[in-house]
Order: C-alpha cells, then structure tokens, then sequence
C-alpha cells in the first residue's frame, strides 16, 4: 500500500513538471518507469504513461515493439494427422503493437494520415517475403498472424482509453503480457488538432530480463551450441527420472 501511495505521489509530481514544461513545448511524455523488468516471476506488468499538452487538441499514443519476422503455418488434417501443408513469412513486423486515444482515431485523423503513421491495427505494414505471394493468399496469413498476436494479447485490436485530468494533464495504462519481446520499445504520442496531428513526442522504453533469466537468455544467445547440448542433456535426464520413477510406483 505504501509503495503503491508513493508511485503515485511521484507521478502527481512528475505531472506537475511537465505541465510546467509546456512554457516550451506544446506536448510533453513521460513514463512511470523507464524499464521493464524481467524476472523468475514476471506474469506480466502495467506501467503508466502520463503528460501535458498546451491548448485544446486530442491525444493518440502508439507503442511498437522491436521488429520481428513471423512465418505463419497453414496447417490441414491429412489421413487423422495435422500437418503444415504452405507458409509464408512475414518481415519487420512489430512484436508488440498498442494504441490509446482519448476518442476513436478514425474520428480524429483522416484515413491517409493514419496510414502514413499507420496508426490502428489495420494499418500496420505486415508485409510478406515472397512477393510473389498473391494479394488473397497474404491478406488470409495476415489476418490468422494478427489473429495469433491479438490471442496472445501482444496486439490491441482496439484503442485503450486515454483520460484527461483536466484541459492540459492527460494519463493512460500500458499494459505488457508476460510474454513481451524483450528489446527496446518506442512510444508514440501525437498531439492533433483539426484533423492534423500538430506535434509529436518518441519516448523509448526497454523491456530486459534481470537475474537468472537474465542469465540463461544471455547464454542462450552467446553460447547457441552450447545451450542446445545442456538443454538435450537436461531433457534425456528428465525423461529417464520419469521413467525409473514410474517402473517403481
């Protein structure tokens, strides 16, 4: 209770700070933390994004995280047996994808505008590999790949609520599962006004592990070969436990 009391104490404060700010600049962002931090038990965290703009105009934040390439599977049942029969990949798409907004953005920028910062779901770029690929077939895998993430809460098929305090404070929740990519994320907030988005703030945001995951993750990645045989070792001697486990009982 305390813990949660001074966090909020310290975001009060920092809105204060930024709504003095603005003599400067039209909007202003920030994070409660500007980490996220991995552990053992991590199931998953909100953290809060807050700010300050001068004059009337509405809010929209976009979160996108670090770049990935998906191949989706097209799997049909052939004699009683699922098997993957076409695929198709997927390149710079974000793993993570959130939106917030004080109304709905289609009410608040025009379609082209939206495409070119591609703000909303339907206009992120996923665009496949194979450029071969017919329009049909791509549209089809795009819809079951954002279908996947939206499943796995890693994409926001509609925009969170963004409230304002008053005329010039605003907050929003963003909220990370606890299967978030770990890397560095970029956090989007424009400011509009009449259809046109007047400003913008970027503010970049890590999600890392700490600790033993930390650990295992680092060696994972630097010791590739290595980790394969301990994770072979490890999953023989597993099984063979189970086993002489289960001719005693």
């Amino acid at each position: 209770m305390m813990k949660r009391t001074l966090k909020l104490l310290v975001c009060t404060l920092s809105l204060l700070v930024a709504g003095s700010s603005l003599q400067a600049k039209d909007l202003v962002v920030d994070l409660s933390a500007p980490i996220v931090q991995i552990t053992a038990g991590f199931s998953g965290t909100d953290l809060l994004l807050f700010g300050a703009k001068r004059g009337e105009g509405d809010v929209i934040v976009v979160v996108r995280g670090p770049l990935e390439n998906k191949t989706v599977h097209l799997k049909e049942r052939k004699l009683g047996i699922w098997v993957n029969t076409e695929n198709l990949t997927f390149n710079d798409l974000p793993s993570y994808y959130w939106v917030a907004s004080n109304k709905p953005v289609y009410e608040t920028l025009p379609a082209d505008t939206l495409t070119r910062f591609q703000i909303g779901l339907d206009e992120v770029q996923i665009l496949p590999t194979d450029r071969q690929a017919n329009s049909a077939e791509a549209i089809a895998f795009r819809a079951a790949l954002v279908r996947d993430k939206v499943r796995k809460k890693l994409y926001a098929e509609e925009a969170s609520p963004l409230l304002f305090l008053n005329d010039m404070l605003f907050r929003t929740k963003i909220r990370f599962p606890a299967n978030v990519s770990v890397g560095e994320f970029a956090i989007e907030t424009y400011l509009v006004r009449d259809m046109k988005i007047v400003t913008s703030e970027t503010t970049l945001l890590n999600v890392r592990k700490f600790g033993l995951e930390a650990e295992i993750y680092d060696f994972a990645h630097q010791q590739s070969l290595l980790y394969g045989i301990f994770a072979v070792i490890i999953a023989c001697a597993a099984g063979w436990l189970a086993n002489a486990a289960f001719r005693r009982s």
